[in-house]
Formats: C-alpha cells, structure tokens, sequence
C-alpha cells in the first residue's frame, strides 16, 4: 500500500510540475522515481541474498512464562537489510492448531544475526516451531520481496514448573531395589555421618545436605556427600494406554509425572521413570537422581511416541504395573497396584497443592 501511494504522489508531483513549467521540481521527482526503482530491485535482489533458520536451542524453556525462541537471519550480500519480517508457525505435537507469530528484525552485511522471538506456552509438551516465511523490505519499506521458507521444525521442549506435593511414603526397602552401589569408600556407609567428601552446591541437590559450617566460612553453598546415597531405586511408571490425548490432557499427565518425580528426590532415592516406546513396543527407561537429570529425560519423554493400546501396555509392562507408582493417561494414579487418587484435568493444580497422599498401608 506504501509504494502505491508513493507512485500515486510521484505521479501527481509531476502531472502539476510539468503544468507549471517547474524543471528544477521535475528533476527531482526524476531522481526520486529512480530511487523507487532502485528499492524495488533491492528487495528482490536480496531476497536472494537473505535466509533464515532456527538454530539448537539451549534454553530450558517452562510453561506459562514468557520463553526465548532463538532465530537467525543470514545477510549473505555486501549491503544491509534495514528491515525484514519473520513470520514463526508453532504446534503442539499432538494438536492440529497452529500458531502463528512475527517478528521484525535486521541484518548487517555478510553476518548472522540472531533475534529472539518471545512467547507464553499455556501447555507442557513437544512444540513444532518453523520459519515459513521471510519478508526482506528495502530501505524505505515501500516495497518487500517474499520468500518460503522449509526447513525442518525445531523442537521446543516445554517443561512443568517444579512442585512438591505433600506425601507420606512408607519406609523404603519392601517394594523398591537396592541396587545403587557404594562409591569410593572401602567400607559401606550406614547412615549419614561418613561424609565422603564437600562439592559445590548445585541445582536440585537436597538442602539438607548443605555443609552450613562451611558455607558460611567461604560465603559458599557447599554440599555434603555420602559413602552412600540414594540407596533405593523406585519405580515410576507412565502409563499412556488409550485414545491419543489432547495437549490439555497430555499436560495434566506430565504435570503429576513431574511432581511426583520432584517429591521423590526428597526421599533420598532414585527414580526409574518408565514408559512406553511404540518404535520398539517396549517400555524405555531413564534413571534420574536429581532435577537436573529430570529435566533431560522429560524431553526424551516428550519425543517418543507413546501411543499404545491398553493390551500392548499390559503386554510390555509385566510386573511394573504393580510395582511401584503408576500414572495413566486418565489422571489416575496408583501405588503397588492400588489406587492413591484420581485427579481432574482442569483443577489439577489445587489438588497437588491441597491434599496430603498417605501411602502408608
């Protein structure tokens, strides 16, 4: 719409400078028609000149906040690009809606610039983002040049927030296994007074562990370490047997995942998340020790098809279902085979938060 009122207003200039006899006006409507030209072969020129991409994400991105997404323009001319648009579809995996978002941006000559697009996740999952089209404008921003872009999606990972609930688990031993080995000390450790050494405090370490004596001579956050720690191993199990799950449903599901993980770190164990794999019609297994790790398997989690019938869940699962925790795709959640609660989809939120889970039988 710009560069047709620009021509309309040249043309005009000049219809009346020509009436009037007014060279010097017509000169320079001369000069600003060639500038127009020149624009409109910039845009198309560098379009050919000008990409775009997403690159690897490093970012752990959560859901309902404000998340980066990281974008590339390339400007493999000599000349600038003042202005280009980028037009971002992104998906749920298991939804069909897309989302469409833009963003402008620039790019110096013969460089890589890197923009970020920001948006809000109302969903945990796998989203599908791709750049699908590009507009390069010229440096008026009268005419711009179109070009598609494909290119395989980028794959954002969208995590829960962290949540404990509160659970009162009975003592460990009977229904979970020992199998975590004692680590470098000649003689195994029975309780917790032989410290078998002091690290730096990291994310998700156990604040009870804190070496406060220390901390506070260095003005550091010091860990204590154990000749054993987590000296069980505990079964939890997903159980995604059913109809395909909407990404509401899909969210509340790893939300409890995700809690009931968290919580369990408190316990001085490690968790052995299960799940169903539909490439190999197997349950795949991570073991995880701490929110760090949890939040690396999760994803692996989210990239897995784990469509399955509840016979084939039954089939690969074996003696898991009783064994341990189990939650399934209808929110329902269970304790050595027996049933803990059943939550609701859309208040799930208020039900971790308000309610005590007695394990104890």
């Amino acid at each position: 719409m710009k560069h047709l009122f620009a021509l309309i207003l040249l043309a005009a200039a000049w219809y009346f400078a020509g009436m009037n006899q007014q060279k010097p006006v017509m000169a320079v409507i001369i000069c600003a028609v060639i500038i127009t030209v020149i624009s409109f072969i910039y845009s198309v020129f560098m379009r050919f000149r000008t990409d775009a991409s997403i690159p690897a994400q490093n970012d752990i991105l959560y859901k309902n906040a404000d998340s980066p997404l990281k974008l590339s323009v390339e400007n493999r001319s000599r000349l600038p690009v003042n202005r280009v648009a980028l037009t971002v579809t992104m998906q749920y995996a298991a939804d069909k809606r897309k989302t469409k978002k833009r963003l402008d941006a620039a790019a110096e000559a013969n460089t890589s610039t890197e923009a970020l697009l920001y948006f809000n996740a109302p969903y945990c999952g796998l989203i599908n983002a791709n750049i699908t089209k590009l507009r390069i404008y010229d440096y008026f921003s009268l005419f711009f040049s179109t070009k598609r872009i494909k290119k395989e999606p980028a794959q954002l990972f969208i995590l829960p927030e962290f949540k404990e609930l509160r659970m009162i688990m009975p003592p460990f031993g009977a229904y979970t296994a020992n199998a975590v080995e004692d680590t470098s000390s000649d003689r195994s450790g029975d309780d917790y007074s032989e410290i078998r050494l002091v690290r730096e405090y990291r994310e998700g370490d156990l604040t009870r562990h804190i070496h406060r004596n220390y901390s506070a001579r260095t003005q550091k956050l010091w860990i204590k370490e154990y000749c054993r720690e987590n000296d069980y191993i505990f079964d939890l199990v997903c159980d995604s047997s059913g109809s395909p799950m909407p990404p509401d449903l899909a969210d509340a599901m790893y939300e409890l995942l995700f809690a009931v993980a968290n919580t369990l770190f408190g316990c001085d164990v490690i968790v052995r998340l299960h799940w169903y794999d539909r490439k190999t019609a197997k349950l795949r297994m991570k073991e995880i020790g701490s929110r760090k790790e949890l939040t690396e398997a999760i994803p692996e989690l989210y990239k897995s098809d784990i469509r399955c019938t509840p016979e084939e869940f039954t089939a690969a699962a074996g003696e898991l279902m009783t064994k341990g925790m189990l939650i399934n795709s209808k929110l329902e959640w269970f304790f050595l085979g027996e049933p803990v609660y059943s939550f609701n989809k859309d208040n799930i939120n208020n039900e971790l938060a308000a309610n005590v889970f007695d394990l104890r039988r």
